[in-house]
């Protein structure tokens, strides 16, 4: 999928397309053409939240699922990471639409990618003292 989504990208440079380089889709695909995997990093799992498109709450109804598939992911030892460019992807690019094979009337409204993580973390990051005043 992820050769897809570098395809995708490619046409958006060849249109020259502002939104391409803002971005940063040229680093993206010189990284995936040196065989380096900026679009999905590797992760053996893609989960596809998608619903109908003529139902006004199937985007937010998406996005809460998968909300809720990255909070349980780490209870699990799994760690997630949006898709942000897959789904721009499959949104936009009938090769990426036709090779997903949604339900007919079905947009893919977000996806998450889901493995294990590479690194662990045993303690919280510091945080600033949070300002807060009662009234």
């Amino acid at each position: 999928m992820g050769g897809l989504v570098a395809d995708w990208m490619r046409s958006l440079l060849e249109q020259k397309a502002e939104f391409a380089l803002s971005m940063h889709m040229d680093r993206v695909v010189d990284s995936w053409d040196k065989g380096v995997d900026r679009i999905l990093r590797g992760a053996p799992h893609l989960v596809v939240a998608h619903g109908l498109s003529t139902m006004p709450v199937s985007q937010s109804s998406c996005f809460i699922a998968l909300t809720y598939l990255e909070l349980a992911a780490p209870s699990s030892g799994l760690g997630t990471c949006w898709a942000g460019y897959f789904t721009a992807a499959a949104n936009f690019y009938p090769p990426l639409q036709e090779a997903l094979a949604l339900p007919q009337g079905h947009l893919p409204y977000g996806a998450v990618m889901v493995g294990y993580p590479k690194y662990g973390y045993s303690r919280m990051p510091p945080r600033n003292k949070p300002e807060i005043s009662w009234r």
